[in-house]
């Protein structure tokens, strides 16, 4: 049977095709891959399953790791990785090929789907945390974090905790990659008020479409708004709900501990404003 070894020089997009392939079939090329949960539950937590959920995933793969090179950091084999917020370990498949899997690492405030990722073979350490609470690492001891559609869903005081903690457990150098909603998801919000609901997720929204319009302003003026939608087990809407963050937010309360190395908002290349922040 092959290792992760025999896999590790292969192209970024040839381990993609592997991880399509493994949606089907469990073993590919000798390996044992990491089993899929339902497609029920894969869209419940990303919006999509099987292979246009993981052609989602490593477009922002591809991204961080195309920008970690041009700041000079190395994801290899010795690196420490965090998926913050893992799900399903969709993150970790990836990663899994480049860093050993004792430098894997995903955290998650829902114990059942950390649990889950246990019971489909997710590489690395998998631990739950509290939505307030404090990362299980040691100070400086995290080369990259990536935090994908997570603070999009967290409340200024959350995101002010975690803030914390990435300043705290990334070491001088380290990347952190997330994304944030931008302006045009308030747009978004705005614009549902008169529309017919096409799915419960737009019916949570449509609520808030005259909050969301009067805080444009507060928007524009460098605030965090928050609409409490709540997201179920474990994600009550005083930690969970949609978060729409403006970059001048992160240039305020992130810096100087980090420095901005990347920002995208543009929506035909992905949905959600990604940003990379470095560690000083």
């Amino acid at each position: 049977m092959a290792t992760i070894e025999d896999f590790r020089q292969l192209s970024d997009n040839e381990w993609l095709g592997l991880l399509i392939q493994s949606v089907k079939e469990e073993m590919v090329q000798g390996l044992l891959f990491p089993r899929f949960p339902q497609n029920s539950v894969q869209t419940q937590f990303v919006g999509s399953s099987g292979e246009p959920a993981l052609q989602e995933a490593y477009q922002f793969y591809n991204f961080l790791k195309m920008e970690a090179a041009k700041v000079g950091v190395s994801i290899n084999k010795n690196s420490t990785i965090l998926d913050f917020g893992t799900g399903w370990g969709r993150f970790l498949r990836f990663f899994w090929k480049d860093v050993s899997e004792k430098g894997l690492n995903g955290v998650d405030i829902d114990p059942v789907m950390i649990d889950l990722c246990r019971t489909l073979g997710i590489p690395g350490n998998l631990q739950t945390i509290q939505p307030l609470g404090l990362l299980p690492y040691e100070d400086s001891s995290i080369d990259v974090i990536l935090a994908y559609s997570v603070f999009t869903h967290l409340p200024e005081n959350v995101h002010r905790n975690w803030m914390q903690e990435f300043k705290r457990v990334v070491q001088p150098g380290g990347l952190v990659a997330m994304t944030i909603e931008p302006r045009r998801f308030l747009e978004f919000v705005v614009g549902l008020k008169n529309k017919t609901d096409e799915n419960p997720w737009f019916a949570g929204l449509r609520r808030f479409s005259d909050y969301a319009n009067v805080m444009l302003a507060a928007y524009d003026s460098g605030q965090l708004v928050y609409l409490p939608t709540g997201g179920g087990d474990f994600r009550d809407a005083t930690v969970y709900g949609d978060a729409v963050c403006p970059i001048s937010f992160l240039q305020k309360n992130w810096e100087p501990e980090f420095t901005i190395r990347a920002h995208i908002d543009d929506a035909n290349k992905f949905w959600q404003a990604v940003v990379v922040l470095q560690r000083n």
